[in-house]
């Protein structure tokens, strides 16, 4: 039988914390002693220092990458808490059935250096791939060609449920503006914090965005929960002014995604520039 393995990576981030010097490593120790204290224990710690942990039928495959960005920032053991509290929660268990799966369905945003295994990904720029996942009670289960199968559905089946469900959501959202110069940049109010870059990609975003906006128009995903659009006129304006916040966020969250600046139009999503990372 097959089992999922649960993956909470993103992005590698090296030189700021090894497995190989425990007494150095608050995150990594401080994990391990919350993790054996819910009666869990690591089984191994690879080569690139991936975390291996047992869950009945289930192996849990961790990257400490993530926490130990936040931890850098924020000083703030929460970050290491919440990561075990999902790993203590987390079950294979998602719906057998499409009916009771599918209002759940969600595209998200994730930078394609990330291994995905069996899970279904698909290209969206040099940087960044789309993947499917069931998204309930706070957890995130990311979607395989065996839960299409299961579900007995199609890839475009998969697919249009995703805009359908983006659609609902972005008509409970909220563009909200900053005015700089008579200039509108728009930031997504939404309650889905974990959604916000998905949201780009649902098929209302064009009307939505039209009111306040011309189309085509353009935006920056740092992370997965802060985003900026700005229009077509206010390219030059805008373009020459946010690199700093975005790369400063790119690099202090747990959960980037890209520094390109994107171009949303009837042809798709173009990347027509890059905010360099330095060290």
């Amino acid at each position: 039988m097959k089992h999922r393995k649960y993956i909470i990576i993103l992005t590698i981030l090296s030189g700021l914390f090894s497995c190989n010097n425990p007494k150095k490593d608050f995150v990594f120790n401080e994990f391990k002693t919350q993790i054996e204290n819910q009666g869990m224990k690591i089984d191994s710690i690879d080569e690139t220092e991936l975390i291996y942990i047992s869950k009945g039928e289930i192996t849990l495959e961790v990257s400490l990458d993530n926490v130990r960005r936040n931890y850098e920032r924020d000083k703030d053991k929460t970050h290491i808490s919440d990561l075990v509290k999902t790993l203590v929660d987390y079950s294979i268990d998602i719906p057998a059935n499409w009916n009771d799966a599918k209002e759940n369905i969600f595209i998200s945003l994730y930078p394609n250096d990330f291994d995905f295994k069996d899970f279904i990904n698909i290209k969206v720029t040099d940087q960044i791939n789309k993947i499917y996942l069931h998204s309930e009670n706070d957890k995130f289960t990311w979607i395989s060609k065996d839960d299409l199968k299961k579900w007995n559905i199609t890839d475009s089946d998969l697919e249009n449920q995703a805009q359908k469900n983006a659609d609902r959501i972005l008509a409970e959202s909220q563009i909200t503006f900053d005015t700089i110069e008579n200039k509108k940049l728009g930031i997504i109010e939404s309650e889905y914090n974990n959604l916000k870059s998905a949201l780009l990609l649902a098929p209302s975003m064009k009307e939505k965005v039209k009111t306040d906006f011309s189309y085509p128009f353009y935006a920056v995903i740092p992370v997965r929960d802060f985003c900026y659009i700005f229009s077509e006129q206010d390219f030059e304006f805008f373009s020459q002014r946010i690199g700093p916040v975005v790369v400063d966020e790119f690099k202090q969250s747990g959960y980037p995604i890209t520094t390109e600046i994107l171009k949303f139009s009837e042809d798709g999503i173009k990347t027509v520039g890059i905010y360099k990372v330095t060290e």
